[in-house]
């Protein structure tokens, strides 16, 4: 990102170059990131946008450029290319710039707006990606993959533990295997009203089982707040089956959907360990970080559906060395100070950062308001894996990190 006059003068500059025409005012960063950026601008009349990877990623990962190409040939609903390249002194180890489509990405924006109408323009855009030929890696065992970066992380997670196991003793056969997208799921599907205008967001394209996609599409993470729709907070799963199967032309095994959902929702769950690992000084990702709760509860949910819970008395509260208010009470009197006060005077990336850290203090303080009660919770289930003990403890986790994901249930 430019970070002064001299280098944001050089990157307009530069996206002028590449775009063939005078840019049209500044340009607008949407997105960014440690290793990418996304940009807005308008040049020659055209709105674009200018996606750019600033760091090289181990193990390197398709460029986008071409893999676009190859989505447009199958028929994949895609911005043009206008323009890439690598090894840029200005935009990065790797850059695109493509036309601007119409159109949203916010996925409450898009389930409140729609319902299972819109999932059969989704199956046909999966149904296409999935007829792409492009040069992508190959992943032979998802499953071995996941459990690796999951033990290499090092924190426990015992609900992911026996998650691992059904999936290794559940393994469906085979179902088609070809190009699968990665990442297709709501928040990464451009929509205009009622109509899909765009796949996005093609960093994790590889060939491997194609329900992989399918099922990630089904986790509850991508409902958001309809979790009673369960393709994609839009439809049922079997409105999602029918209309892929009729574009893609193929039969969908139900029970291999299931599993690939459990693992959808696993993988879901060590990303957010992951992320927090991987940016141990950011705020944002620590919060994601303490979503694994949530992930946890969702896997419940699929292994024991409608399981009995386990009923643990907290004991008393310990006195307080402390003169009021307490430690919560001054959380939440800088919680409501700053959201009433300083939020509406905020817009943007500045208001988005504020909403995070308001989330970080709510946690902070309704972990203090349960102290003696989660505690008690810990004790009594300390050493058991069973399904009661386990409900029990990711419940005391969520009283904490986000209780509205209890309350949806």
């Amino acid at each position: 990102m430019p970070s002064s006059s001299t280098a944001a003068t050089e990157f307009s500059e530069r996206l002028a170059e590449v775009a063939g025409a005078p840019l049209t005012g500044e340009p607008r960063q949407l997105s960014g990131g440690a290793s990418r950026e996304t940009w807005s601008f308008e040049a020659g009349g055209r709105a674009l946008i200018a996606q750019l990877q600033r760091v090289a990623h181990d193990p390197p990962r398709p460029r986008q450029a071409p893999v676009l190409r190859a989505a447009a040939a199958a028929g994949v609903p895609v911005a043009a290319v206008v323009a890439d390249g690598t090894d840029d002194p200005v935009l990065g180890v790797e850059w695109t710039v493509v036309e601007a489509l119409p159109g949203t990405a916010d996925a409450r924006t898009i389930i409140d707006a729609n319902d299972a109408a819109l999932l059969d323009g989704i199956a046909a855009a999966l149904a296409a990606v999935h007829r792409m030929d492009a040069d992508v890696p190959e992943i032979a065992d998802p499953v071995a993959d996941l459990r690796g970066l999951h033990e290499a992380l090092g924190q426990a997670h015992p609900v992911f533990d026996v998650a691992f196991d059904v999936l290794e003793r559940d393994r469906p056969a085979p179902g088609p295997r070809g190009f699968v997208h990665g990442d297709f799921r709501m928040g990464n599907l451009l929509v205009d009203g009622d109509r899909l205008t765009a796949v996005l967001d093609w960093e994790l394209p590889h060939i491997g089982d194609q329900l992989t996609d399918l099922g990630w599409l089904c986790v509850r993470a991508w409902r958001f707040h309809r979790p009673d729709r369960p393709a994609a907070g839009l439809g049922t799963r079997e409105d999602l089956i029918a209309a892929y199967e009729r574009h893609a032309g193929v039969e969908v095994d139900r029970d291999a959907l299931d599993w690939w959902e459990l693992f959808g929702t696993l993988r879901w769950g060590v990303i957010t360990v992951l992320q927090h690992a991987s940016h141990p000084d950011s705020l944002e990702h620590a919060v994601i970080g303490r979503r694994a709760a949530e992930v946890e509860w969702d896997l419940l949910a699929l292994l024991d559906p409608g399981g009995a819970p386990l009923e643990v008395e907290a004991g008393g509260a310990a006195p307080s060395v402390h003169d009021a208010p307490t430690a919560a009470e001054l959380l939440e009197q800088v919680r409501r100070a700053l959201g009433d006060d300083l939020l509406p005077q905020l817009d943007g990336r500045d208001a988005f950062q504020l909403r995070v850290a308001l989330r970080a203090l709510g946690i902070v303080r309704r972990e203090l308001d349960h102290d003696a009660q989660h505690r008690a919770v810990a004790e009594a289930v300390t050493g058991r894996t069973d399904f009661p003990a386990l409900r029990a403890l990711v419940r005391a986790k969520l009283e904490a990190a986000n209780p509205r994901h209890l309350a949806q249930d």
